[in-house]
């Protein structure tokens, strides 16, 4: 069953997400943690998380398609274990496509809300 309106025209359904994405303003970033990398949580998805990277030790390596693991810490409190494949490492960034351990749909919506209410006057793009 698709989600896709069926008078929608071609191309408004190949720019169409399949999965709501939330963006953080930067005091509200979630941290990310996964042994010696550390970071915040600029944007997510159930089954994406883009990360701008604090400093990562020399020795700490990845590379595209490797799996990797960790943990998301929301300003809820609430924590939410992810797990998926490296899409980027490098230059202050860590991109994670998540598969099996995916943020749960009801976290994202949670989190669209708390922003909304907190930020009224932010517009949707």
């Amino acid at each position: 069953m698709s989600d896709q309106p069926t008078s929608a025209r071609p191309q408004d359904v190949e720019n169409r997400r399949q999965y709501y994405r939330v963006e953080y303003p930067v005091v509200d970033r979630p941290q990310f943690a996964s042994g010696a990398i550390h970071g915040l949580v600029s944007d997510c998805s159930e089954t994406g998380v883009r990360v701008e990277l604090g400093p990562v030790p020399g020795d700490v390596t990845l590379e595209v398609g490797e799996r990797m693991g960790g943990t998301v810490r929301f300003k809820s409190g609430a924590a939410v274990d992810v797990a998926g494949d490296v899409v980027r490492f490098g230059d202050g960034l860590l991109i994670l496509r998540l598969d099996r351990q995916r943020i749960p749909f009801a976290q994202i919506l949670r989190e669209q809300w708390w922003l909304r209410r907190k930020y009224p006057w932010r517009t949707a793009k």
